[in-house]
């Protein structure tokens, strides 16, 4: 009997400290696990009114009179970050909107150039032209290749100058055979060396967006020289980033495009031309762009995502297989590559040279020593690729007096 007593004291304790602690019966009732109005009865059975044992809530203390002035004070502060906020949303949202137009510039498929010439008999004809891999930025020294090839940014400002003019001299001359009025320029990526390995920190005259700096008025007068003194009625400009340019340690094919310092340079040119009815651009962020010409379907990718161990079939074993593969995505009647530093046309396959030619990275891939050379063809509205032939950009008797400054 005094052993029950005792439980009891110490349950009724238990209950009592649960309500003290608490603010309210219902908290109490939580401590126990039991519910507030049961816990409220079993203190009343026993003769027990709980609720003056309740907790006190700490008593609401009374603010100080405010300062008329501070208060004043307060308002205006609060009233310049609001506008200062509302300054900066919209300095955001237009940021925002500039970066939509950017992105919709020269991302729709470039409409398809048709044949004129369908009841006069003239052979009716488009230009090609490939460029790419000149690593502008990159010096290559007479002593890095028993070749003797040198490179620094005198060197590289003339041999794009001599792409420019050759395109133009080999416009002019098929002009003898066939009409030709349009003309499809590939900016087939690499065209500056990036900082993607250590070394190239050693080798560029200075960094990426000081080399996008340097090269797109350079490719913006090319265009508009090419428009001028060939008198086109269409440009087309088709661009594709290469593996050189980018912030990141290796390449993203996802979003590639996104982290190229190129591909934002090609989408700066299609701004410089939007107004210019004669000149499109296509930089669209996939590492595969298409066009139409006449009836024919081209293809163009810098060509990093085939692979060349070294094989003695060389690169065209690879670049075969790649395009049996991309054909079952979309056929293609000319496909357009880059990237390996060697102009190569079989027809149906062109691979472009390098205007920076032959370095220390083409003797490590065991590259055929070649001269800087770009590649050029005319596409015949009915017969298809004619008269394939390089682009000589290297000229080391002009180059002679720049051979020093690398």
């Amino acid at each position: 009997m005094a052993g029950k007593k005792i439980e009891d004291a110490k349950e009724f304790a238990r209950r009592k400290a649960a309500v003290e602690s608490s603010e309210s019966m219902a908290e109490a009732g939580r401590k126990i696990g039991t519910d507030g109005a049961w816990l409220d009865k079993w203190f009343r059975a026993r003769g027990h009114d709980p609720r003056p044992w309740l907790k006190k809530a700490a008593p609401v203390q009374a603010h100080a009179p405010v300062d008329p002035i501070a208060r004043v004070q307060a308002e205006r502060a609060d009233a310049r970050m609001r506008r200062e906020f509302d300054e900066l949303t919209k300095e955001v949202e237009a940021l925002r909107e500039n970066m939509r137009v950017r992105d919709a510039l020269g991302s729709a498929p470039l409409k398809p150039i048709k044949r004129r010439e369908l009841k006069s008999g003239l052979r009716e004809g488009t230009a090609v032209a490939l460029l790419s891999d000149f690593h502008v930025e990159e010096r290559v020294l007479e002593t890095d290749t028993p070749t003797g090839n040198v490179y620094n940014l005198d060197i590289a400002d003339l041999r794009l100058g001599r792409f420019f003019a050759g395109v133009e001299w080999l416009v002019k001359k098929e002009r003898h055979a066939c009409k030709i009025r349009d003309l499809e320029l590939w900016l087939g990526g690499d065209l500056a060396s990036g900082q993607i390995h250590e070394e190239n920190v050693e080798t560029s005259a200075f960094p990426p967006i000081a080399a996008m700096l340097w090269l797109q008025p350079r490719l913006v007068a090319g265009i508009r020289q090419l428009c001028a003194r060939l008198d086109l009625e269409r440009l087309n400009v088709v661009c594709s980033y290469g593996n050189h340019g980018r912030d990141t340690k290796k390449p993203r094919r996802a979003t590639g495009a996104h982290h190229s310092y190129e591909w934002g340079m090609y989408k700066q040119i299609a701004q410089i031309f939007q107004g210019d009815k004669r000149v499109s651009v296509l930089a669209n962020p996939s590492g595969h762009q298409y066009t139409q010409v006449y009836d024919f379907d081209c293809h163009y990718h810098h060509g990093d995502e085939t692979s060349y161990q070294g094989g003695v079939g060389g690169i065209m074993i690879p670049l075969n297989k790649a395009v049996a593969a991309w054909d079952r995505v979309r056929r293609c009647h000319f496909h357009n590559f880059g990237h390996w530093h060697q102009y190569i046309d079989t027809g149906h396959i062109a691979v472009n040279g390098s205007g920076i030619g032959y370095n220390a990275y083409a003797m490590s891939i065991k590259a055929s020593p070649e001269e800087p050379q770009q590649a050029f063809y005319v596409l015949d509205s009915k017969r298809g690729k004619t008269a394939k032939s390089p682009i000589w950009v290297g000229d080391r008797a002009e180059e002679m007096r720049f051979r020093g400054a690398a």
